[in-house]
């Protein structure tokens, strides 16, 4: 009997390996009830499995199979790109503390899910000294004009749509997206003080499937469908944003329900820089906050903008992290070189 489940969890274990392999290398949508979860969480299954078959027939060649899973493991998750960075965030909560790169001021963006319109996951966000803030479940017009009035900088300005709301230091010249867009996104141009603009987006993609019936084909057809849904909105949002920021820097952030490893973002120009993705450090899982185990906020820039640090920070009154990011235009630099 032993030697029975030995072999049937080593069948089993193998089977999911390559299975695994295929869907976090083909990332389809089909597939996107597999990717959903991070591969350590697949990778720990696999090596349960493995341990029950080691146990259970008592051969050390079956290490090789632990092997395998470790490395799918240590090579494949998002959070291990991170660490090799560094275990510990370097992102400081004042700008005055954060070091500056050639005397060029820091452009701080900061992205929160307010959880349900709650002002305070805001002023979470606002308390970290930020000169763009993304709010999705954005609070009410009648909050944000409070804490505008709270805030008693006559630099600050808010614009919002019904559940996506940008507030920055500087002129915000708002953008006219189609109706299509009206509850998941909200634009603007924002002129800083030297009259340097940058055209910003923030965005709240449908939610993500929460069956987890997989054995459901039905299941897979739900999370195939969102995954679809989540992809044709970003395209045509995208489609959109290019088109009112011409040549200018670009900012667009917010909760993309969708981890680093989905689909959503294959598509996604080669021009844009995944903050977190290229200069993060520690663990940057930002869903949800007690116990992050998926990256689904997401802060992306242009090449005209140079990626400084960036950190996912446990919040209080919202149920994702905070992503906070510090940014430098890449002109001004060149300016001092030269």
């Amino acid at each position: 009997m032993a030697h029975a489940i030995g072999w049937f969890a080593l069948l089993i274990s193998t089977i999911l390996h390559s299975f695994i392999l295929f869907s976090f290398n083909y990332t389809s949508d089909q597939l996107s009830i597999v990717t959903v979860f991070p591969i350590w969480l697949w990778s720990a299954i696999g090596l349960v499995l493995i341990i029950i078959s080691t146990i259970c027939l008592k051969k050390k060649l079956l290490l090789w199979f632990f092997g395998a899973w470790m490395i799918t493991a240590l090579l494949g998750s998002d959070e291990i790109k991170s660490l090799k960075r560094g275990f510990t965030p370097t992102l400081k909560k004042s700008k005055s503390e954060t070091a500056s790169v050639n005397s060029n001021k820091i452009l701080r963006v900061v992205s929160i899910n307010c959880n349900g319109r709650k002002v305070e996951a805001a002023l979470e966000a606002i308390d970290y000294n930020p000169d763009v803030v993304f709010l999705q479940e954005s609070p009410s017009p009648a909050d944000l004009q409070k804490i505008n009035t709270e805030l008693l900088d006559p630099k600050i300005q808010i614009v919002g749509g019904l559940h996506c709301t940008i507030i920055a230091r500087g002129k915000l010249t708002k953008r006219n997206y189609s109706s299509l867009f009206y509850n998941r996104a909200t634009g603007a141009m924002l002129t800083l003080e030297d009259g340097s603009t940058i055209e910003l987006l923030c965005i709240h993609l449908d939610s993500a499937v929460t069956r987890w019936d997989l054995w459901n084909k039905d299941c897979w057809k739900e999370h195939q469908k969102g995954s679809q849904e989540r992809r044709d909105q970003l395209s045509l949002l995208l489609s959109e944003y290019e088109g009112f920021a011409s040549d200018r820097p670009k900012i667009f952030g917010g909760d993309f329900n969708s981890p680093q490893t989905s689909n959503l973002f294959k598509f996604l120009p080669k021009e844009y820089e995944n903050a977190f993705g290229s200069k993060g450090k520690g663990i940057g899982n930002t869903f949800t906050n007690y116990f992050p185990v998926i990256r689904i906020d997401h802060i992306y820039s242009s090449p005209a903008l140079q990626t400084i640090d960036v950190s996912a920070i446990k919040t209080v009154h919202s149920d994702h992290r905070m992503l906070v990011c510090d940014f430098i235009l890449k002109q001004k630099i060149k300016k001092i070189i030269h």
